[in-house]
């Protein structure tokens, strides 16, 4: 049997005007996969740790921000496995992290995501059962 490559990522979300907007980085350009995608923070699960402590270690490298807080929705199996986070943010999330992976992050709302073209297709998965979470659980 393969290995996949395991990660934890995380969704942060915020609600407004009655919508839902997730927070996604511009991966680099020069990225050797998925260059100039949108796509989650967070990354691989190394030895030993568990993949919450890897979601944790990551948001801190990637967005100098403490996760607390936070929920597991599901885990994915795809190419790669992806144990995936969600936590709501304030509106002024963007203003207490800081990008440190990727060109920069962006708020989209579920018809941002239906429309922009370089988002990637397993996230685009994970995105649309978190939407539906949130409209069963009356959030939007």
């Amino acid at each position: 049997m393969e290995n996949k490559r395991e990660v934890s990522i995380l969704n942060p979300y915020k609600i407004e005007d009655g919508l839902a907007f997730v927070f996604l980085q511009k991966r680099e350009k020069d990225r050797k996969t998925l260059p100039g995608y949108f796509a989650f923070f967070g990354g691989g699960i190394e030895e030993g740790e568990s993949s919450e402590q890897a979601l944790k270690r990551e948001i801190k490298e990637e967005l100098e921000f403490d996760l607390k807080d936070h929920k597991f929705l599901k885990r994915y199996i795809f190419d790669w496995i992806a144990n995936v986070y969600y936590i709501k943010v304030e509106e002024d999330f963007e203003s207490k992290v800081k990008v440190n992976e990727g060109e920069y992050g962006k708020f989209f709302s579920e018809k941002g995501i239906e429309v922009e073209p370089m988002i990637i297709e397993g996230d685009r998965i994970v995105l649309k059962e978190f939407y539906d979470l949130l409209r069963r659980n009356e959030e939007i």
